[in-house]
Formats: C-alpha cells, sequence, structure tokens
C-alpha cells in the first residue's frame, strides 16, 4: 500500500508559517541591536533580541522542511517526500520557546505571529497548541534563569527522578526459561545435550 502525501495540506501550512515568518522577521528588524550593557536577564533587550531571533529561524526552517517534502513530491521521488514530510511534522524549532526570552508584554506582529502558527498547530503534533499558549499568557520572561545554581539543583532532581521511575519500571523480574522436551539440565551448568 502507498501511503499518499497531501500537498494541498503541505502548501497551506507553509502559506501560513510563512506569513508567520515575515512577521517575525520584521519584529526582530524593529528591535535594538545588540549592545554590551551588562543586563542578561530575561526580557533584557539582548535575550529579546536571542528570542526573536529563534523564532524567526524556528519559523523558517518549518517553511523549508515543508517546500522540501513538497518539491521531493512534485518531483515524484516518493520515498524521499515520505521522509521529507515525516520530518516536516516536528514542531518548529524555538516555537514558541524563543518567547521564554523576550520582554513582555509580546509585539503585536509576534502575537500575530504565534496565532497563526497556532492554527495549523495540529499538523505539527500535540504541544505545540498548548506552548503557545502559555507563552501567549505568560506575564514575564524566563529564560535565562536569574539563579544558575538552583535552576541546575532542580535539572538534576528531575533528571534523578526520571532515571529513578525509567528504572523502577524497567526492572526485569526473574525469568523462568520455558522446559525443553528431550533435554535435562545438568545441575550447575546449563542445558546438556542428549
Amino acid at each position: 500500500m502507498t501511503q499518499s502525501i497531501d500537498l494541498e495540506e503541505l502548501a497551506f501550512v507553509a502559506a501560513v508559517m510563512e506569513r508567520a515568518h515575515r512577521l517575525l522577521v520584521a519584529e526582530e528588524k524593529k528591535l535594538p541591536p545588540r549592545t554590551a550593557d551588562g543586563d542578561e536577564g530575561p526580557g533584557s533587550p539582548h535575550q529579546t533580541l536571542l528570542g526573536a531571533g529563534e523564532l524567526t529561524r524556528g519559523a523558517d526552517d518549518a517553511v523549508r522542511r515543508i517546500a522540501l517534502a513538497i518539491g521531493y513530491a512534485c518531483a515524484g521521488l516518493h520515498a524521499h517526500a515520505l521522509r521529507a514530510t515525516k520530518s516536516a511534522h516536528v514542531s518548529p524549532r524555538s516555537v514558541p520557546g524563543g518567547t521564554d526570552r523576550m520582554a513582555r508584554p509580546l509585539t503585536s506582529g509576534t502575537i500575530e505571529a504565534l496565532k497563526l502558527v497556532r492554527q495549523v498547530s495540529d499538523f505539527f503534533g500535540e504541544g505545540l497548541r498548548e506552548n503557545i499558549d502559555k507563552a501567549l499568557a505568560a506575564r514575564t520572561a524566563t529564560w535565562p534563569p536569574a539563579d544558575w545554581t538552583h535552576y541546575e539543583e532542580q535539572r538534576a532532581k528531575s533528571a534523578a527522578t526520571a532515571v529513578s521511575a525509567t528504572h523502577t519500571a524497567a526492572t526485569p523480574t526473574a525469568a523462568t526459561p520455558p522446559a525443553v522436551s528431550g533435554c535435562r539440565a545438568v545441575s550447575g551448568s546449563s542445558v546438556a545435550d542428549q
């Protein structure tokens, strides 16, 4: 059975993402250039510029991945098109994550771009819509952390908890090997051939 590729859906999502990308580029250009003013905290001009750049590049990368899938499909390279389509469905990198660095309130262009991405979030899979909603509702920037020591401690605790839970869930119980007819086990050794 040959899998089909929905070119109309790909083209629609690409157009929406390109519109979001253009809005983000325009907003990024409005920001003051990077300065060494010493303020590197969340929401600072420096972090806002970094976050805007992350959003812009993430949206652009999504458009490129979708366009690649369309190109392969139009060229008749079905196997390549399927792989590219799978890649195109991956959530855009740093969208909306770049907003974690940005000063609030977010600019109208950034908000409009995020709302556009939200409209096509089902294409990208679970979590994107919720992450955009959280980003739009956030009252302050949250990255980078003000206290790196506390951040690293929390991260280590979280990782240890995740590893512990994974280890507990993955701990196998002793399996009893199935009986093999025609063979008898020799005490203290593996099954002996008869």
